[in-house]
């Protein structure tokens, strides 16, 4: 057993740090992780004058909007990237377990894009001399905890639901501004028409978000926090589901790099 966990840590870590270094190469990082949280939050929060407690929520939201830009992009396009230079059966098909290695790629992908974006986000609030709320640090870290695997479990769905398809990239352009618009997260719910409220409770970023908007109050609500840990486990197994799907099926056609 202690074998297994070596190994699977192992696999996990490679993956991790292999696609982290492909990171610094891709313009589109640079664009969704630090060029669009430094505008939306320029535009938002710089335009007029907030409370701290009204920053946090601002600056909440426009973080988890660009980790959105950035899941669909980086973790959500690993398995696309991989057929597109021609290393997915190889990835796939090798003696360790794909998911374990798709966990691996997307987490890499989902820490570093966090990164970028927190320190953009950063930057903009000393310059524009905002003022942050932060009433509860260590449940604001467990929620960026949140964060990073809901990000990782998101990332390794979409990038399995790209992989049936040859048409990723616009896929990938038509998912980013409905979740924009529906996501809960820039445009509150009770903005949107009733029939669309639903919208955002499919979405585990817009439950963080709520977690942090009681936080900036001062209130500790655990349930928006445990709806996002749920829909983080729900997004996973349905990755895996969906990974060994498409791989086992891509086997038996012979079309694994090629669908």
């Amino acid at each position: 057993m202690t074998d297994r966990l070596l190994t699977a840590a192992w696999v996990v870590w490679t993956a991790l740090r292999a696609e982290q270094r492909g990171m610094r190469t891709r313009p589109t990082v640079v664009v969704v992780s630090v060029v669009q949280p430094v505008a939306l939050l320029a535009v938002v929060a710089g335009t007029r004058s907030l409370t701290p407690d009204r920053t946090s929520v601002v600056v909440s939201a426009v973080v988890l909007t660009a980790m959105w830009s950035a899941t669909v992009w980086t973790a959500g396009g690993v398995l696309r990237r991989e057929r597109s230079y021609g290393t997915l059966a190889r990835s796939v098909t090798s003696q360790f377990s794909p998911s374990l290695v798709l966990f691996g790629r997307s987490l890499g992908a989902t820490l570093y894009s966090v990164a970028c974006i927190l320190a953009s986000s950063a930057a903009v609030i000393v310059l524009l001399r905002l003022r942050v709320a932060v009433p509860h640090p260590l449940w604001l870290l467990a929620a960026l905890l949140v964060v990073l695997a809901s990000g990782t479990a998101l990332g390794m769905l979409l990038s399995c639901l790209f992989l049936v398809t040859r048409h990723g990239l616009a896929w990938s352009s038509a998912l980013i501004y409905p979740v924009f618009i529906l996501g809960g997260l820039l445009i509150p719910p009770d903005a949107l028409p009733e029939w669309l409220r639903w919208v955002p409770a499919l979405l585990s970023l817009h439950w963080v978000h709520e977690f942090v908007v009681g936080l900036s109050s001062g209130a500790v609500r655990a349930t928006p926090l445990a709806v996002a840990v749920a829909l983080t486990m729900a997004y996973l197994v349905a990755a895996v589901g969906c990974l060994r799907a498409a791989v086992d099926a891509g086997r038996r056609r012979g079309t694994l790099e090629l669908v």
